[in-house]
C-alpha cells in the first residue's frame, strides 16, 4: 500500500557511533534480562566482548549506582536508579505525547477519527483523539467512559492480561455475571481469538452502523497499556475496507512503539 509505504519512511540518520556508551547500554540491557547477578566472565560471554574491554564500564556504572557489585561474589547487579528515573514522568502522558504525530497520520490516511483509550474499574475511558481533515466525521469524546465488556476496546485491553487477571476484573463485572455459562465461554473464545492476533474488531455493537476496530499500543510487561482505535460508519460510500484499517493501525501502533523505545507486540510484524 503506498500510502502506508509513505508513512513509514524515515529519514536517513548518519551511524555516529559511540562504542563506550553502547558498552554501557548493553551492560545494562543484559543485566535487566536476568533476575540473577552476573560475573563479569558471564556479562563477557552473553555481550561477546571482552572482560578488560568491560571493567573500566562496570567500574562506571557502579560509580554512577545504576548497578551494585556484590563484595562477596563479585557478581554485578541493577540497582533501583533506573525505576526511579522512569518513574519522574509518567510512561502514559509520554505514550500520549509520542502518539499524536502518527494518529493524525492515520486519521488523514484513512478519513476517520483515532482514539486511544485505557481501562479503569471495568470501564473504558478516552484519553486521547485526533480528527482527519473532513466536515463529517465520527467523534467520541475524550473522557467519555464506556463498559469494558462491550466495547472492542475493552475486550482487547483484558485480552492482554493473563487469565487470573480477567477472572478478578470479570468478578465484579455484573454484565459478566449475568451471563449464562455459554455466554461466559463464548466471551473467552472471543478473548483468546483477539490474544491471537492483537486485533479487536465488531460491527453494530454500541450503536448500528458503526464498525469498531482496535489494536494494542504500549507493552502489558510494564503496565503501560493502551488501546488505539477506529469507528468508521459501516454503510458509507466513504468506507475504507476493513483489512486496509487494520493495516493502518497496525503500522501506526509499530510506529508508535518503536518512537516511544518500547518492545514490538507480537503479531505486528
Amino acid at each position: 500500500m503506498k500510502a502506508l509505504q509513505t508513512m513509514s519512511s524515515k529519514k536517513s540518520q548518519p551511524n555516529y557511533r559511540v562504542p563506550a556508551l553502547e558498552k554501557g547500554l548493553d551492560v545494562l540491557e543484559i543485566l535487566s534480562g536476568t533476575s540473577e547477578p552476573l560475573s563479569l566472565s558471564q556479562i563477557s560471554d552473553v555481550s561477546g566482548k571482552s572482560t578488560s574491554e568491560l571493567f573500566r564500564t562496570l567500574n562506571c556504572l557502579v560509580e554512577r549506582d545504576y548497578i551494585a557489585k556484590d563484595e562477596i561474589s563479585g557478581k554485578y547487579g541493577l540497582t533501583l536508579k533506573l525505576f526511579e528515573l522512569s518513574h519522574r514522568h509518567s510512561p502514559m502522558d509520554h505514550l500520549l505525547s509520542i502518539s499524536e504525530k502518527p494518529m493524525e497520520d492515520c486519521a488523514r490516511l484513512l478519513g476517520e477519527s483515532c482514539h486511544i483509550s485505557v481501562l479503569r474499574h471495568n470501564k473504558i475511558q478516552v484519553i486521547s483523539q485526533v480528527h482527519p481533515p473532513r466536515r463529517v466525521r465520527i467523534s467520541i469524546s475524550v473522557g467519555s467512559l464506556f463498559p469494558a465488556i462491550q466495547t472492542v476496546s475493552g475486550r482487547l485491553l483484558y485480552s492482554a492480561m493473563d487469565d487470573d487477571s480477567v477472572h478478578t476484573a470479570l468478578s465484579t463485572c455484573e454484565s459478566y455475571q449475568s451471563m449464562t455459562a455459554d455466554e461466559q465461554a463464548k466471551y473467552w473464545e472471543w478473548i483468546s481469538k483477539i490474544r491471537e492476533t492483537n486485533i479487536s474488531t465488531v460491527i453494530d455493537e454500541s450503536y448500528i452502523g458503526l464498525h469498531d476496530t482496535a489494536i494494542l499500543i504500549g507493552n502489558p510487561e510494564i503496565g503501560v497499556t493502551a488501546s488505539l482505535a477506529v469507528t468508521q460508519l459501516s454503510a458509507t460510500h466513504n468506507r475504507r475496507d476493513p483489512q486496509e484499517v487494520i493495516e493502518a493501525l497496525r503500522h501506526t501502533s509499530r510506529l508508535i512503539n518503536e518512537q516511544a523505545g518500547l518492545s514490538l507486540l507480537e503479531n505486528l510484524t
